[in-house]
């Protein structure tokens, strides 16, 4: 994986994308919101950043870090979006890795927790949530019953990087596919719905950290980097069909935009 620039962006630098004339094609915009005093964390700027409220009466709060893809109703395989969560729910902390893909004109919801790196909570859900995109906002119901409101930015202090992805998914350990970079990281892939479809990735390359976000449109693989703080600041994009994920014994090969052996 070549990854080379660093995060050169301010958290009033999200360009919004245009809003197309299918109510299904429409990613959010951001709008002029009351955001709360200095601040401090953002996704970066090639995925977007949601902060997170009950719908009950939980106490709590997270971030959700979500990238757009292609999905629309009627095509079963394509993520509408995939998302990394993280946060507390009544002072019990969490991750997880999720993605939303039609089943006739519902948006379908499935995630899984990272667990075993000091998280309190371990659940799976394996399609059981609903999914609508309102505007700014996108509302989740079903086994989950909460409202994540699209923003610059938040007051919010990452968890430390997870190290392992827990029992919910196909882990994989990563190194360069060639053994010509220094370097290591984790791929938690999803077994929720289509399998192979999307990965919360970090690592390092050159001593130099990186996390990321990664699923598939019409044209194949693509990710996004969230270069928040505490993420790490290798801040890149990579369209759709610029990796290709080819199956071999034990994992993937990875290559394209990226160069990566994933055992």
């Amino acid at each position: 994986m070549l990854r080379l620039t660093m995060k050169s962006f301010t958290l009033g630098s999200m360009v919004a994308l245009s809003t197309a004339t299918s109510v299904f094609a429409q990613v959010p915009v951001l709008q002029n919101l009351q955001l709360v005093q200095a601040p401090s964390f953002n996704c970066g700027p090639h995925v977007r950043t949601y902060v997170v409220k009950p719908l009950d009466n939980r106490r709590g709060f997270g971030i959700r870090c979500v990238k757009f893809s292609e999905g629309r109703p009627g095509q079963t395989r394509i993520p509408r979006l995939a998302w990394y969560g993280e946060g507390n729910w009544g002072g019990a902390t969490y991750r997880h890795v999720g993605q939303a893909i039609y089943r006739g004109s519902n948006l379908v919801g499935f995630a899984s927790d990272i667990h075993g790196n000091g998280e309190d909570i371990n659940n799976n859900f394996p399609g059981n949530l609903k999914i609508q995109v309102l505007g700014s906002k996108i509302r989740v119901t079903g086994a989950w019953n909460e409202e994540w409101q699209l923003v610059n930015a938040t007051n919010y202090n990452p968890l430390p990087r997870p190290r392992t992805c827990g029992g919910y998914f196909d882990e994989y350990k990563v190194s360069d596919l060639t053994g010509s970079r220094r370097g290591n990281g984790l791929r938690c892939v999803l077994t929720v719905g289509p399998k192979n479809t999307t990965w919360f990735g970090n690592g390092n390359w050159e001593g130099s950290t990186y996390s990321h976000i990664g699923t598939r449109s019409f044209n194949g693989y693509g990710a996004g980097d969230v270069c928040g703080a505490g993420f790490g600041p290798i801040c890149n994009t990579f369209g759709w069909g610029s990796l290709k994920l080819n199956s071999v014994p034990g994992g993937f090969d990875v290559t394209g935009a990226w160069s990566e052996k994933w055992r």
